[in-house]
This record gives structure tokens, sequence and C-alpha cells, in this order.
């Protein structure tokens, strides 16, 4: 009997240790998740596979746990946790966390403001992509009428993104912000130029997003953004090597 109720007690103390604790727990998910973060490459037109730590983040940083965190601590756990869902594929999740990061009030103009702000224009990207490559990567031009809606709505999104930008943001956090516009715009146009039926209905769709962007075309807008990311920057090299594949 004694035997029994120690394994009870020693199964409950597991369960409570798989969620974070004040300070030194939270520590090392910021550890786990940064180094995750840091090491994450996505590229154009293909869903890389996630770094294994945002897995271990999302186990940490259960909405029960976060809940009992420092006021201050928890806008930074649902970016984490946010992020992780998002690159992990857990889209729902991640929006939910972006909406619960939000609300927990970051500070203004934070690392924290800006990925918690652009995580659902994330996963419009990220669920676009996924929807694409599962049609053959070949939508008709009926099919890609959805897609230019979500593509607009994704960019609002960034757009929100943007406003929360100021100098007092970390330039690391600047440079993630111009990738993901410069991918974003870029997957968008690898859709567009792999339209079935031809050259045709790829111009027509061109012709309609030029109307949006001042007569440029995405790849123009992608460039443009691009440069606004110092050269030698790591993700800055991404793209120098991306759009110089381009016609």
């Amino acid at each position: 009997m004694r035997l029994h109720s120690l394994l009870c007690f020693t199964c409950l103390l597991l369960a409570a240790c798989s969620e974070i604790s004040p300070i030194l727990d939270f520590r090392r998910v910021q550890t786990e998740f940064d180094q995750a973060f840091h090491t994450d490459r996505l590229y154009t037109g293909r869903i890389s596979a996630a770094p294994s730590g945002y897995e271990a983040v999302i186990s940490s940083l259960s909405p029960a746990g976060i809940a009992k965190l420092e006021p201050g601590q928890r806008p930074t756990a649902w970016m984490m946790r946010a992020v992780s869902e998002w690159r992990t594929g857990l889209f729902a999740n991640a929006n939910a966390s972006s909406a619960s990061g939000l609300a927990a009030s970051p500070t203004r103009h934070s690392r924290e403001q800006v990925l918690l702000t652009m995580v659902p224009a994330l996963v419009s990207d990220a669920e676009i992509i996924t929807a694409w490559k599962a049609a053959g990567m070949a939508y008709t031009a009926g099919q890609y009428a959805a897609v230019e809606s979500s593509y607009f709505k994704a960019l609002q999104s960034l757009d929100a993104a943007q406003s929360v930008i100021d100098k007092t943001t970390p330039e690391a956090v600047r440079n993630f912000y111009a990738y993901h516009k410069w991918r974003m715009l870029f997957n968008w146009e690898t859709i567009v130029v792999s339209l079935s039926g031809g050259k045709a209905v790829a111009d027509q769709a061109t012709s309609s997003i030029r109307t949006h962007f001042e007569g440029h075309d995405l790849l123009d807008v992608a460039d443009a953004v691009r440069q606004t990311v110092p050269a030698g920057d790591p993700l800055r090299v991404i793209m120098d090597a991306e759009m110089g594949r381009r016609p």
C-alpha cells in the first residue's frame, strides 16, 4: 500500500515538472526557444522541417503553466509558444496563442509585440503553401482567386506588425520581419508562375497584382524589401541567393 502511494506521488511529481516553474525553468525554456529560433531557416516555396526544440517549448509552455508566470513574463511565453506552434503546423493554436500574447500587453515595439503580431500572417502563408502542395503545386485560375485574396489579407496583417516596429525594436527582429515579408511575396510569385493554363493565365494574375502595387510585380516589391536588410546578414544572404535566380 505504501509502495503504491509512493508511486502515485512520483507520477504526480513528474507531471507537475513537465510544465515550467518560475524563473529558473522559464530561463531554460527561453534558451531552448532561442536555440531553435536562431537555427531555423525557412526558404521560399517549401516548408522546411522545424527544429525539434520547438516541440519541447510547446510541451513546457502550457496555457496553465503560462498563467503561473509573473505578468511580465507572460507575453514572452505566449510569443515562444505561438512561434513554436506555427513552425510545427499547429496553425489554429498558433493564432490563439498570438491573441493571448497580445492580450498580455507586451512591451511596445519589443520582439514579443512584433512576433506576436506577425504570427497570423505567417500562419496564413503556411496554410496557403501547404494547400498548394496538396493540390500538386499547380492551381487552376479558379482555385487561385482565393489564394490572391488570402495573400492580400496576410500582407495587411504584416502591415500591422510593421506599424509596431520603431528604432527601439532590435535590428534582428526588424530583419526577421523583412525576411518573412520578402518570403511571402516570393511564395506568392511562385504560385502565380506555376498556375495551370499557361502563360496567359499567369500574365492575367500578374496584371491583377500590379494594380495593387503601383504597377510593380511581386518580385519588384520583394526586392525592395530585401534591400532593407543589411548586406551580409544571414537572412539577406538567403534572399540574395534566391533573387539571383530571377529570370
